[in-house]
């Protein structure tokens, strides 16, 4: 296993995860993420509460977990999940989250690009993403990347 990754900037650092204190602070921004969904999507129940989530999933050094700190504090994370789709190996963005008070920083885009860098040279095809149509903001910072259009789901909600 892989230890003691990070990338300093300045007096902020952005670590790769592999204990489980980040993991689990990592499962706070995750359920603090899947709230903010509830304005997009009703059906998100507004007590689900992620937890131990991440500390299994960086057990498989294909997976990576990579926080923001500043000051000591884990103020953001992006998760890229390694998957395979038609014997293709490839990532998927399955997370990107800043706490509020720390968002049009640009600490999103430092995420998305460091883990990019991390996963362009590994023997993949592809990174997907997926975002909420109506989150125009997330739309935009993953286009100014390079992320294009490439398949649209779309949802009939009867309730």
């Amino acid at each position: 296993m892989i230890s003691n990754w990070y990338n300093i900037i300045g007096d902020r650092m952005i670590i790769r995860v592999f204990d489980d204190k980040r993991a689990e602070v990592c499962d706070g921004l995750l359920t603090k993420l899947i709230q903010d969904e509830r304005q997009y999507n009703k059906f998100i129940d507004e007590k689900f509460i992620v937890k131990d989530y991440f500390k299994n999933v960086i057990k498989d050094d294909n997976n990576i977990l990579l926080c923001y700190e500043e000051d000591n504090l884990v103020v953001g994370y992006v998760f890229l999940k390694h998957v395979v789709c038609d014997d293709v190996n490839g990532y998927l963005i399955d997370g990107l989250f800043v706490e509020k008070e720390y968002r049009n920083r640009g600490i999103a885009t430092k995420l998305l690009k460091e883990s990019l860098n991390m996963v362009k040279d590994r023997d993949i095809y592809f990174v997907d993403v997926g975002a909420m149509a109506e989150n125009k903001t997330s739309l935009n910072l993953y286009k100014s990347l390079g992320f294009k259009e490439f398949k649209i789901n779309l949802r009939i909600v009867y309730k």
